[in-house]
């Protein structure tokens, strides 16, 4: 008679690894390179830099589709059932792994990590994470100081992603946001499935 073993039976990770925050951006970084990435860019390093550890989502950006499907499989072979599907649209798929929401952006692909902060519309969203949880690029003194500059205009979802951060307490110089605002291109619908990031 075969007995099988216990991590398949009860579903455990087979590296028995937690799904700690520091764990779970291992796997994230696993066998990769800076100029290949995977990357985690956007919001949590925007958080590391104000001192937050109340992460809302941890963002990771690819430069191809292989390099994002090996990813899939690396969080799923390390933390198994402590992994779910909590959202797909065609920007990303969302994951709830332990107490964290990590969100595989697909809807583009990118040849470096500049080309993934130059993305990004506001400055202060300019900003990468390492393996060792350090934030890094152009944008942390915006950060740092709550300043909301443009970057790159994104006409589809700017109002929802500029309340998005006044919310957290960012200001924009009110004739740069009446200029963008009064562009014909601006979308005015609130539609979360409409932003990129």
């Amino acid at each position: 008679m075969q007995t099988q073993n216990l991590f398949d039976i009860f579903q455990i990770p087979k590296s028995g690894l937690r799904p700690t925050l520091h764990n779970i951006v291992d796997t994230i970084y696993k066998d990769s390179t800076l100029e290949q990435g995977p990357w985690i860019a956007g919001g949590m390093g925007r958080q590391i830099v104000l001192g937050e550890n109340n992460f809302a989502d941890i963002d990771i950006w690819f430069n191809n589709l292989k390099s994002y499907e090996q990813c899939v499989i690396r969080l799923n072979d390390t933390f198994g059932n402590h992994m779910y599907e909590t959202y797909t649209s065609d920007n990303a798929i969302t994951y709830t792994i332990g107490d964290f929401k990590v969100q595989l952006i697909r809807r583009a692909y990118y040849k470096s990590l500049d080309d993934v902060l130059n993305n990004f519309d506001f400055t202060c969203c300019q900003i990468a994470v390492d393996r060792n949880l350090t934030a890094y690029g152009p944008g942390i003194e915006d950060a740092k100081n709550y300043v909301l500059k443009l970057n790159k205009l994104d006409r589809r979802g700017f109002l929802a992603r500029y309340a998005k951060y006044v919310g957290y307490g960012y200001t924009m110089p009110n004739d740069e946001f009446l200029d963008i605002i009064n562009n014909e291109e601006i979308n005015y619908e609130f539609d979360a499935t409409t932003l990129g990031y």
